[in-house]
Parts: structure tokens; sequence; C-alpha cells
């Protein structure tokens, strides 16, 4: 074998690999239909910025790099080394028919095809952008030599942040496989390291000023920007881009040994997730309540009639045993923190001031969605017996609804109470909050049942090379968030800001549904001219509608249609499990 052909190996593995992924996404039609609404919402999004830089480009002043663009940019290449080592770790550590590969292949070229697998992953989603964008600003500021340095700094971006994810989320899964008690508590410690980055990473965003931006701005992995900026008529330091040029190839380079390293440990070493896994599971010789009672220890669960007690310990263990599927759920709420920072550095608020109306609503959201929301396709090959074991379906709705009141509304409260009185809301309106988050998840754990019974999900959804989890349908998802998000929201922004949401409501029932009905009036369609002025005459109304009575009205009224709401999904619970039927 020659030197090599490791190389060549490692790429073509990375090509098969990536191929399989999109084989895999064009079987799954959710993760389809949703990566496709993404793709049009984001879409308009880059063609309206397109359009902007080509508008506009040519009118940005020229100026030296500073270290505060650097430092940014630094931010963003470590919340890429997160996101790498957090695919490493939980879903790509390891390739299809690993022990067959391993003896026919070097180990490392198995580490770099899954390296450039996870390059060509992330060049599918970033290319096109990319492109565009920097696409964009080479033609509106007339800068054609800028185009393959721009090109190059994105290859390296990627590549050194990749490496190092890569390596650091291997490290973690060996951890893993080598200590028990790591092995024994992993979604503990995932946890942690996501709200330790996730919380740095908004603090740096929101509350490091530009010194500690400038601080990073030093490090070497920032000055990729002066290598994007050759040939723009922006000035960049040479130097610096030439020294991360060379450093960064050295860097992937190294990284590829690293991960050589620690995928040789990893997959040819012992390890004790497979004990664990199965003393976790092992069942005692007792009975299934104790059984179940000690597989949900200590998380503590309130004393309720046995059929109950068993459904929510079942729901407990079931998501804590699958912590990949918390993935579903959790992502979404992340990304929400995130634009909510975003629009605090745009200065429409400061971020203490968002914080608590996202708590209110974010926290109950987790509170349904974690233990209820695909009930049935969480069963699996449980569910015809515990179909044909429980004979009350109001017990199997209160077994579903206890595991979120129980662990979900002390933290919910807890939560809201501290946010609000650390900003700048005062006594009364974080009493408020507090009230409405106490309604939301009331609401929220039997909502979410009820949409996840009229929505299920059976399929099971890949997420590494040897785990398969069965996540909630994109209709449950979006319905429910709709459904428990619109009221809660409705109710928090009339209490702490009823004058913007008045100005809110006026605007979306006088402007913008009363658009579309213009536009066919516009057309000769008489019918629709009346509903245009119906609608023009009550956005006007609306907009005179004393503050009190938006206040309280946009209080009371989404909470109690909530309260009714829930009542009806409970019975509804109760009626779907006594007529559901195994086809």
């Amino acid at each position: 074998m020659s030197g090599n052909d490791w190389i060549r190996q490692g790429l073509s593995i990375g090509r098969i690999e990536f191929r399989r992924t999109v084989r895999s996404l064009r079987g799954d039609s959710a993760r389809l239909a949703l990566i496709g609404v993404v793709a049009l919402l984001f879409g308009l999004v880059l063609l309206a910025g397109t359009w902007f830089i080509l508008q506009f480009g040519d009118e940005v002043p020229a100026g030296d790099v500073s270290n505060v663009i650097r430092g940014s940019v630094a931010i963003q290449w470590l919340f890429a080394v997160f996101i790498s080592a957090q695919r490493a770790g939980s879903r790509h550590h390891s390739i299809d028919q690993e022990s067959l590969m391993l003896l026919t292949v070097p180990v490392r070229a198995v580490a770099l095809g899954l390296l450039s697998a996870e390059c060509f992953r992330a060049l599918a989603y970033f290319a096109v952008p990319v492109l565009l964008l920097g696409g964009a600003f080479v033609v509106a500021s007339g800068s054609p030599l800028m185009a393959p340095f721009l090109v190059l700094a994105v290859l390296l971006f990627l590549s050194t942040a990749l490496v190092l994810g890569f390596a650091l989320g291997l490290l973690a899964k060996l951890v893993v496989a080598r200590y028990r008690v790591v092995a024994e508590n992993k979604s503990a410690f995932s946890l942690l390291a996501v709200i330790v980055f996730v919380g740095g990473y908004i603090g740096l965003q929101n509350f490091g000023g530009q010194g500690v931006t400038v601080v990073l701005g030093w490090l070497p992995f920032s000055w990729i920007v002066d290598l994007a900026v050759i040939g723009s008529p922006f000035s960049g330091s040479l130097l610096r881009a030439a020294t991360v040029l060379v450093g960064g190839l050295a860097w992937t380079a190294a990284g590829v040994l690293v991960v050589e390293r620690f995928g040789t440990a990893l997959w040819f070493g012992d390890t004790v997730e497979d004990a664990v896994a199965a003393e976790q599971a092992r069942v005692d010789t007792g009975t299934a309540d104790d059984a179940l009672a000690a597989a949900v220890r200590p998380i503590p669960l309130p004393t309720v009639g046995q059929p109950a007690r068993r459904i929510a310990q079942r729901s407990v263990v079931v998501a804590r045993r699958n912590p990949q599927r918390l993935s579903f759920l959790v992502l979404p709420v992340v990304l929400l923190g995130v634009s909510l920072v975003n629009v605090a550095q745009a200065g429409v608020g400061s971020l203490l001031t968002l914080v608590p109306p996202l708590v209110v609503v974010a926290l109950p959201w987790l509170a349904g969605a974690v233990f209820g929301l695909n009930p049935l396709g969480d069963e699996g090959a449980a569910l015809p017996a515990t179909l044909t074991s429980l004979a009350s379906g109001r017990d199997y709705a209160v077994g579903l609804a206890l595991p979120g009141l129980t662990l979900g509304l002390p933290v919910v409260v807890v939560a809201t109470v501290a946010t609000g009185l650390a900003g700048p809301y005062g006594p009364l309106e974080t009493a408020s909050l507090a009230v409405i988050a106490l309604v939301l998840t009331l609401a929220a754990v039997v909502i979410a049942p009820g949409l996840g019974m009229a929505f299920p999900r059976y399929d099971p959804v890949r997420v590494g090379s040897d785990r398969e989890i069965v996540p909630p349908s994109l209709s449950a998802v979006v319905l429910y968030t709709l459904t428990l998000g619109i009221p809660g929201t409705l109710a928090a922004a009339a209490t702490l800001a009823p004058a913007g949401t008045r100005r809110f409501l006026s605007l979306l029932v006088g402007g913008l549904l009363s658009l579309p009905f213009g536009l066919l009036a516009s057309q000769g369609l008489d019918p629709a001219r009346g509903v245009a002025t119906w609608l023009s005459q009550a956005g006007a109304e609306i907009a005179t509608i004393p503050l009190p009575t938006v206040r309280w009205g946009g209080y009371i009224l989404p909470l109690a249609a909530l309260c009714l709401l829930g009542i009806w999904s409970f019975r509804a619970v109760s009626r779907r499990f006594q007529w559901h039927t195994l086809d």
C-alpha cells in the first residue's frame, strides 16, 4: 500500500457516508418537509440579503480589519467547534459496518472518512449561502481577486473547527466508554455541557462587550478574516493571513492524526456502556411497579393509583434512556434563545427584558413535549401490552401528565419568578407571569398527549450508525407550538406591554389580514372589498381599545381558552386510548 492510499480511501469513505446521509434524508418525509420549510424561509432572507448587498455593497467604506471583527468571527468559530463536538459525540462517532471497515482499511482512512463526510454535510448547508452572499459582495465591490481567498477562508474555517470539534466529541465518547460513573450519568453530563456552552456563548454575545471580543481577536483562529478580505476594499494583515493559512493546514493535518488516535482507543478498546445499559435495563424479581420505581430513582413521583403511576414512571424512563430524542425538542428552544440575543443586540430590548417571557412560554412547552408529545410511539413494542392491561383511559391521561407536573412545574415557576425579579419587572408583573407559567404548564401536559395521539409517529429516525429513536411527528410539534405559544405569548405581551400589543393586533387585523382581500378587490372581486373594509375598520377599532381592557382582556381570555382546551384535551386522551386499535 502506498503512503497516500489512506487519503484516497478516506475521501472515498467520506463520499459514501455523505451519500448515505442524503439517501436516508430522502426516505424521511417529515425531516425533508421540515428542511424544505426552513430552506424556503431562509431562502427568502438569503435572496433579500443578496439583493441588498448588490444594491449597496459598493457604498461600504473601506477600512482596516479590527480585532472586534476578528473576535466576532472567533465566537462563531467556537460555536462551530461545539456543534461538531456534539455531532461527533452523539451521532457520527463510528462508521457503518464498523468491524469490516476497520479490518480492511487503515484506521487513519476511517478517521479521514468521518471527517470528510462531516465536511461534505457542512458544505451542503453553507455552500449556497456563501456563494450567493460572497459572490454578491465580490460583484458589488468590484473585487474579483477576493473570490478565491474568500472560498479558501471558508474552507479553512470549516476544516479547523471540524477537526477540533470532532476530536473533542470522540474524547467525550471515549471518557463515557471508559468510566462507569460518567456512563451512568451521561445524560446529566451532556445537559451540563450544553448549558455551560450555550450560557457562555450567549454571555459573550450579550455581556462580553468589546473587551472580550478584542481579546478573542488576538487568537490565531480569528485571523481567518484577514485571509478572507485579501483583494477586497478592506485591509487585513498579510502576515496574519499567511500564518493562519499555513497554521490552519497544519492544524487540520494534525487533527486527522488526533482523531485517528482517539478513534483507535474508542473502536478497539473495552467499553463499560454495554454493562451499564444492561444494569439500567435489568428488571428486579419484585413487582413490575418496584422495577419501574427503581428505574426512575431518585426522581420523586406523587402517590397516585398504580396504573397511572406506572405510565408516569415509564414516561420518565423513556425520556432518561433516550437523551438523543430530547435534542429534537431542545434545539428549537436554543435557536429561539439565540434569536432573542440577536434581537437584544439590535437594540429592541435588553436580554433581561426578553428572558422572562421566553421562560414563561418555552419551559412549559418543554414540560409537556418531553414526556407526552408522542405517547403511542414512545411505547414501542410495549404498546399492545399497555392497551390491553390498562383498563381506564383516564389513568393513561393522568400518567402522561404526571411527570411534566412533578418535574416541570416547580422549575417553571421558580425560573419565572427568578428571571422576572432579576429583570426590570416589578412584583405584580412577576406574579402575573408566574400565573401565566402555571396555567401554561397545566395546559401543556394534557395538550401535548392529545396532539401526540392525534398525530402519532411510529417509524424511527436514525441518529447514529447504531441507534434509532422515534421523535414526535412534525404535525404534532407544529400544532402544539402554535396552540401553546400563541395564547401564552399574547398573555405575556398584554401583561408587560399592552400598548405594543394593541398596536400589533391593530396592524395584524387591519393591515396584514386585510392585504390579500384588498389585492383581490383590486382585481374586481367585490365580496373581497367588503371583507377588506371590515378588517380595516376592525383594526382601527382595536387601536382605540383602552389599555386596561387590552391588559386584562389579553391576560384573562387566552388563559381561559387554554384551561378549556386543556380540559377537552384530557378527555380526548382518555377517549382515544379507549378507542385505539392496532392495525
